[in-house]
């Protein structure tokens, strides 16, 4: 295959993402208390306080919502310095959520000498992707640990839809990918071939909401499985994208249909 060793890249991107989230999530090997359970046992500490209802899922979104919209303002005014304050601090909260929960000071040592790197060699995309990489993790489970299963579920079905709309529909998301690239930290970008294929964050971190939340309700194998469905799907979006020239497809409806695919899996297999 022409692209195997980017589409091995793109798997081992996401399986490691997702892997950590679900570590740091359920707990274990050297993680003493895992998210779910420290949310569990202190809500205040969660990203809504009311995990259980279906409302918290149309709060997450509405944040979602403003966010991106102050993103787009502020490129189309050219203020581009406070989005990367602003992503500056999500950057910096993740690593030190991430690295701290997985090896304790040593990881909040790791998490400042590599946001240091990053603001030195910001033009670097490979640092760039190993920052993120971190990044991602420990925001994703957090929020996942944040929300029972039904409301993550129907967060991860608005965002699909929503994604769809945004590419095809506003194009909004198009235009937000187009003035962040080289600029502003948004996506992991896989070389394949003469050309980058741009993974956005939430394309990484909603699937992880997804797969930590059900922890709350079901083991851990249920989650493994439904993790490895998304990959599935976005296996499949890579397939198809690398087969075309210049086309901008949303990658979170089919890594959406494969994590259903997996959940469903997950209970005909245990």
């Amino acid at each position: 295959m022409k692209y195997l060793k980017s589409l091995f890249l793109v798997v081992g991107i996401y399986l490691l993402i997702q892997g950590m989230g679900l570590w740091i999530g359920a707990g274990g090997l050297w993680v003493e208390k895992g998210a779910v359970e420290t949310i569990k046992e202190n809500p205040e500490l969660g990203v809504v306080q009311e995990p259980e209802k279906v409302e918290s899922s149309g709060q997450i979104f509405i944040y979602i919502l403003i966010a991106t919209a102050a993103l787009l303002l502020f490129i189309k005014f050219k203020l581009e310095f406070i989005i990367k304050i602003f992503i500056n601090l999500a950057i910096i909260g993740g690593l030190f959520l991430t690295l701290s929960y997985i090896l304790g000071l040593i990881g909040i040592l790791m998490a400042i000498i590599l946001f240091t790197l990053r603001l030195w060699k910001k033009e670097n995309i490979l640092l760039m992707n190993v920052v993120l990489i971190f990044t991602i993790p420990g925001i994703g489970s957090w929020l996942g640990a944040s929300l029972d299963v039904l409301p993550s579920l129907i967060l991860l079905l608005i965002l699909a839809l929503y994604d769809i709309i945004a590419v095809f529909g506003t194009k909004h998301m198009v235009t937000l990918a187009e003035n962040a690239k080289g600029k502003i930290p948004l996506m992991v970008a896989i070389p394949v071939g003469d050309r980058h294929l741009g993974l956005g964050t939430g394309d990484l971190a909603i699937p992880l909401v997804f797969s930590v939340s059900l922890l709350r309700e079901y083991t851990l194998a249920n989650s493994v499985i439904t993790s490895l469905g998304g990959c599935l799907g976005l296996i499949a979006l890579f397939l198809y994208t690398t087969g075309k020239k210049d086309v901008v497809l949303p990658a979170l409806p089919p890594i959406t249909a494969g994590l259903l695919l997996g959940f469903g899996l997950s209970f005909l297999i245990l």
